[in-house]
């Protein structure tokens, strides 16, 4: 069925393919980007591209969002960008997204007519990073109780006000996206795994992000959180061996926690502490994984040219 479909944060590393993949199947996408010229060159093919501001929506956007079938938000810089080190910075990026998103529910509220679905990007942060890693954690875990729990949590919070106003919702726990240019930025400083590498390291296929995207746009059934990871996490020992057999490196070296700590400041958690976090909702819906084993998607994805590197909370 083709919807018309309001993306925000089309021109990162999720957006683009998705967008590709909307507009292949027939679909009508109104691209809401700062820099609408851009977004054209980037994204070509869509129906408009229309001058998005995070502060304030303009009436041109709020017509867009009469139009539309669903919005998907994906807009916010990643984290593994080299410039969000402390937990102030990652506290400040997480404002201005729960700021935007809930601008953007309050401008849902005040439509005659709206959209009938919202998707928008979490993380599985909202899991937290303290205690232990050993647990299978599916949709229905809490929230974790440490700072990085409750900072996903208040980006969900605001999404979620969509719900009171009759929109179905959907937050994405989105996982370690694995694109050409994220694996290519960490086979440039590959050695091995940080800490014992004991921990999960939550993963998955940029072709799998933009699926069960478009397949959330499609299960009307489906609202709340999607844990977008693939079925089969791997402990970060076996992705650092898997990676180095992937581009013909040994994985020789672990690097201590509080070494890695100086370098990367609180992302360090990340690496070191993840949790064993599977997609039951997606997959008790029926989504047919194209890359649910890590080694066939390091293989499919190894030396082929990306944009901006991807990262996970």
């Amino acid at each position: 069925m083709t919807q018309r479909v309001v993306v925000i944060g089309a021109t990162g590393h999720i957006g683009r393919p998705l967008c590709r993949e909307l507009i292949r199947a027939g679909n009508l996408v109104t691209v809401f980007s700062r820099s609408p010229d851009r977004a054209q060159h980037v994204v070509p093919g869509a129906a408009s591209y229309v001058t998005w501001s995070p502060a304030a929506l303009s009436e041109e956007c709020t017509g867009h969002l009469e139009w539309a079938d669903a919005v998907v938000y994906l807009a916010g810089g990643p984290l593994f960008d080299g410039r969000r080190r402390s937990r102030e910075d990652v506290a400040a990026e997480s404002r201005a997204r729960a700021g935007a998103l809930g601008q953007l529910v309050t401008a849902l509220g005040g439509l005659g007519r709206g959209p009938g679905t919202l998707i928008a990007a979490s993380s599985v942060g909202y899991y937290g990073y303290a205690g232990s890693c050993e647990e299978r954690v599916d949709e229905a875990h809490p929230a974790g109780r440490d700072w990085w729990g409750q900072d996903s949590a208040a980006i969900e919070h605001a999404a979620m006000g969509a719900q009171a106003l009759g929109v179905r919702t959907i937050v994405l726990r989105t996982g370690y996206v694995l694109t050409p240019d994220s694996l290519a930025s960490q086979v440039a400083q590959f050695r091995g795994w940080v800490g014992t590498g004991r921990c999960w390291t939550p993963w998955i296929h940029l072709d799998d992000t933009v699926g069960i995207i478009v397949f959330a746009l499609q299960q009307p059934s489906l609202d709340g959180p999607v844990n977008l990871t693939a079925p089969e996490p791997v402990r970060a020992r076996e992705f650092a061996r898997a990676l180095g057999q992937a581009v013909s490196r040994r994985a020789w070296l672990a690097a201590p926690t509080p070494l890695a700590r100086m370098g990367l400041g609180v992302i360090t958690d990340i690496l070191v502490r993840g949790k064993h976090i599977v997609p039951d909702r997606v997959s008790g819906l029926g989504y047919q994984f194209r890359f649910p084993v890590l080694d066939t998607a390091l293989r499919d994805l190894v030396g082929q040219p990306d944009s901006p590197a991807a990262g996970v909370r």
